[in-house]
């Protein structure tokens, strides 16, 4: 008989157990979302639980790509309160990149999470999720002028824009491999880190570079 999680540390645990157990699920098939009860059977619990944490499974995928975004935010800021080391372009491009090898779910749910903020999530609960990321933003933002003066929250946005974008032009499809096959598509295009750096490369280099008087 499962046991009623009822203290905070317990509670906290057990919606890890369910986030772990979707992301594994969405990481073993990332063409479709999981149902609660699977989810569920995963992590252990009984379907009913898993609603007593998130009302909606499109809730929940929004719960882990949060997790991601926190992760990132995080690690970020951990190498940007290393004042005593100048952070470089290539140490943030580190950063990112070490993130993504830890998080191939990332790219693909931020994508489909941004389409359930749009149509399926409840404007409060999409507003609450867009208030906590922006206040993590600002955060980073504010860490990252220690090393870069000119860093901005549009800066940042920018950025990120570009790792969804490429991403969605680059992902490997049947689609993808026909435009290949055919030379439709560059093979310029096959790295999607090397593209990814290179234009954040640019842009950073852009927005940093002193104004001419």
């Amino acid at each position: 008989m499962q046991i009623r999680a009822t203290n905070p540390e317990d509670k906290e645990l057990r919606r890890e157990a369910i986030l772990d157990a979707a992301e594994q699920l969405w990481l073993a098939q990332p063409e479709r979302m999981s149902n609660v009860a699977d989810i569920a059977s995963t992590a252990g619990l009984a379907k009913g639980t898993v609603y007593l944490y998130f009302r909606s499974k499109e809730e929940l995928f929004l719960a882990i790509h949060e997790r991601h975004v926190n992760t990132f935010f995080n690690r970020m800021k951990a190498r940007a309160s290393q004042t005593d080391q100048p952070m470089t372009l290539n140490d943030l491009f580190t950063v990112n990149r070490q993130f993504l090898h830890d998080f191939p779910a990332f790219l693909p749910l931020a994508t489909l999470c941004h389409g359930l903020l749009e149509r399926q999530i409840p404007l409060d609960i999409a507003f609450a999720f867009e208030e906590r990321t922006y206040a993590q933003l600002n955060e980073l933002v504010e860490a990252l002028r220690t090393h870069f003066p000119q860093a901005t929250q549009a800066l940042m946005l920018q950025s990120y824009s570009l790792f969804l974008g490429l991403w969605q032009l680059m992902r490997p499809s049947p689609l993808k491999e026909l435009m290949k096959e055919r030379s439709l598509l560059c093979a310029c295009t096959d790295d999607y880190l090397y593209m990814l750096e290179t234009a954040l490369n640019a842009l950073w280099r852009g927005a940093l570079m002193p104004e001419e008087p």
